[in-house]
C-alpha cells in the first residue's frame, strides 16, 4: 500500500486528539511495549536487504513481516499510553480504531508485498511462506533473533529506522505531557 505511512500517521494523530491520557502507570507500561516493539524493527532493520534479496535470516527466520509485527507492538504500547481509567468507553473506541486502521492498512500491504515477492522470488518464497508465519512469530525460529550473522550496521544505516525512533520518542513526549499538564 503506497500511502500506509501517511495513512498511519493521520491514524496517529486521529488517536492522539482523541485521547485523554491520564495515567502514569499506564504511560509506562506503554512505554516499555513499545520499546519492544522499536527492539523488534530494530532488529529487523539491521538484517533487511531491501529490494536485493530474499531476506530469511534474524528476526525473518521466526516471521516474515518483523517490521510490521514491530509497529504493531508499538501501537499497542501508544494504545496502552493513551487509555484513560475513568473514560472506559474512549480507551475502547481508542483500542478499536488503531487495531480497525492498523490491521487493515498492513492486511492490505502484507499481501500486496507477498504478490511481489511472489513474482520475484517465486518457489524460494512460497518454501518460505511455507516456514515463517506472516505476523506472529513461530517459537522454532526465535533463535534467529539472536544469529548475529543475519545483521549489518550498513544495511541498517541505510533502513533509516532512526527515523521511526525518532517519531515514538516524540510521540512519548508528547502523551507524557499531555498526561502531565492536562490538555
Amino acid at each position: 500500500m503506497k500511502k500506509r505511512i501517511l495513512i498511519t500517521q493521520i491514524a496517529t494523530l486521529l488517536l492522539l486528539v482523541a485521547a485523554r491520557p491520564e495515567s502514569w502507570p499506564l504511560f509506562w507500561t506503554g512505554l516499555a511495549v513499545m520499546a519492544l516493539g522499536q527492539l523488534v524493527r530494530l532488529a529487523a532493520s539491521a538484517a533487511i536487504v531491501k529490494s536485493r534479496t530474499l531476506t530469511t535470516t534474524g528476526p525473518y527466520a521466526a516471521v516474515r513481516n518483523p517490521l510490521y509485527l514491530g509497529t504493531m507492538i508499538m501501537t499497542a504500547g501508544l494504545a496502552v499510553m493513551l487509555s484513560s481509567p475513568s473514560r472506559p468507553l474512549l480507551t475502547a473506541g481508542i483500542w478499536a480504531f488503531a487495531v480497525a486502521v492498523f490491521g487493515w492498512v498492513y492486511y492490505v500491504t502484507i499481501k500486496a508485498e507477498e504478490a511481489f515477492l511472489l513474482s520475484v522470488y517465486g518457489k524460494d518464497f512460497e518454501a518460505y511462506k511455507e516456514s515463517a508465519p506472516a505476523i506472529l512469530p513461530c517459537p522454532r525460529g526465535l533463535a534467529g533473533f539472536f544469529d548475529t550473522a543475519a545483521y549489518s550496521r550498513e544495511v541498517f544505516r541505510k533502513n533509516k529506522e532512526w527515523r521511526g525512533m525518532t517519531a515514538a520518542a516524540l510521540l512519548a513526549l508528547l502523551v507524557a505531557a499531555r498526561i502531565k499538564y492536562g490538555f
